[in-house]
């Protein structure tokens, strides 16, 4: 009964210390966010949604090597957290760790394979690391999902005409036709 109600109010902190921190955070306090992320870890460090939030926090202070090393524990905790999956990829994205960044948006599009955020996202990957073919063929795969999204036939037009591929241009046109 005593360890019952021990881990009951040691939860109830890191709760109270989580929301303080939410708070500093919508009120663009992002350094006393962290302090009161860090006391909701010290009392219940299994908790992947802290760990989130303070990547975030850290992100936010510039504070790159951390917003990593959060995000595995998040990670870590909770291997389906889609939340902390794209997080991590965007974090790759900016450290201009796109082999990384690939990877973990290749595991986002496993598990929802229609979602055209990720398959731009995977495009623009292939498109910075000049893997041309597959970024116009990622392009069109996302333009056949939706047909609203137009603009990234126009992307793999671009990379079609600006690397000679005109058979490949050709066919981009005859869906934008």
């Amino acid at each position: 009964l005593h360890c019952a109600t021990f881990l009951e109010a040691s939860e109830e902190k890191a709760l109270h210390h989580f929301m303080q921190g939410e708070f500093f955070m919508n009120q663009g306090n992002y350094a006393l966010a962290v302090i009161e992320f860090q006391d909701a870890i010290t009392y219940d460090p299994n908790v992947s949604t802290i760990h989130l939030s303070i990547a975030d926090a850290y992100r936010r202070l510039g504070k790159m090597r951390r917003v990593e090393d959060h995000l595995l524990i998040a990670l870590d905790l909770d291997s389906t957290d889609k939340e902390a999956k794209e997080m991590l990829g965007q974090f790759y994205i900016s450290e201009r760790k796109y082999k990384d960044a690939e990877e973990t948006f290749l595991d986002l599009n496993r598990d929802d394979s229609e979602n055209l955020d990720y398959i731009f996202t995977l495009a623009d990957l292939a498109r910075v690391q000049e893997k041309w073919e597959s970024a116009i063929d990622l392009y069109i795969k996302g333009y056949n999902i939706n047909n609203q999204a137009v603009n990234g036939l126009e992307q793999a037009l671009q990379i079609a005409l600006t690397t000679n591929n005109f058979e490949k241009g050709e066919e981009i046109c005859l869906l934008l036709i």
